[in-house]
């Protein structure tokens, strides 16, 4: 509040002197609060508060500091807490079903102690979470089924998952013997085909190798090969030079 005083006695005779009932008039402080695109104050006031003779001038505090949000106190953003080597092997077995071996890697990829990682694996074979049979027999017939693929090629995609060896011939033995050999057949067959306007041996090398790409080699690939040939020059298919 801002108090302004009545003129002296002595100065009544000056003019006439409206009769204000009290001895000072009390006022209202009406601008409290520093406009804050102003950048100067107005002429006669200080901080763009009116005063007068005799009168206190108010002084506003200065505005608390603004604090960056997310950032406490305005302080670095605390770090994130680091996950134990549990968490993140159930977070990778969450993403897809994994090898054991894969799970190894990875762990220890993302800085485990190899000790914590070794015991979490177990840890994780016991519970179920990891099966390397159930995986390897999974992968193994989807192969077969959708790429005809040969046991030797079987064996090499069950290897690049970080297998253990046991696991894939257990898996791959029991895969039919039968159903191998006419895998083997059908594919010498298919490709006898398209073996015309060669000499027979050079016919049978090609053949061979293909054959050898898919997984198939040794005596049995050499018989079925010679078998294909001589059906498709017997049929027609192929006229050899």
């Amino acid at each position: 509040m801002v108090v302004r005083f009545l003129p002296p006695p002595d100065e009544a005779s000056a003019g006439p002197v409206h009769d204000r009932g009290d001895l000072a008039e009390v006022i209202e402080l009406r601008s409290r609060l520093v406009r804050s695109d102003r950048s100067e104050p107005e002429a006669g006031t200080e901080t763009g508060v009116e005063h007068g003779a005799g009168a206190e001038i108010a002084e506003l505090p200065d505005p608390a500091p603004a604090v960056e949000p997310g950032l406490a106190g305005g302080g670095a953003e605390p770090d994130r807490p680091v996950r134990t080597v549990s968490e993140d092997a159930i977070r990778l077995l969450a993403r897809r079903a994994r090898s054991s071996g894969e799970l190894r890697r990875e762990l220890s990829a993302a800085g485990h102690d190899a000790s914590d990682v070794e015991a979490t694996v177990l840890e994780c074979e016991s519970s179920l979470y990891l099966d390397d049979l159930g995986l390897a027999r999974v992968l193994t017939e989807g192969l077969r089924e959708r790429k005809r693929a040969s046991r030797s090629q079987i064996r090499m995609k069950l290897r690049e998952r970080l297998l253990p060896d046991g696991v894939i011939e257990q898996a791959l033995g029991e895969l039919d013997d039968d159903e191998e050999h006419e895998l083997l057949r059908q594919a010498a067959k298919d490709r006898a085909r398209k073996m015309s306007g060669l000499d027979r041996q050079t016919a049978e090398r090609r053949l061979l190798g293909f054959l050898a790409r898919r997984g198939w080699s040794g005596e049995r690939a050499v018989r079925v090969a010679r078998e294909a040939l001589e059906n498709s020059a017997a049929r027609g298919t192929v006229r050899f030079r």
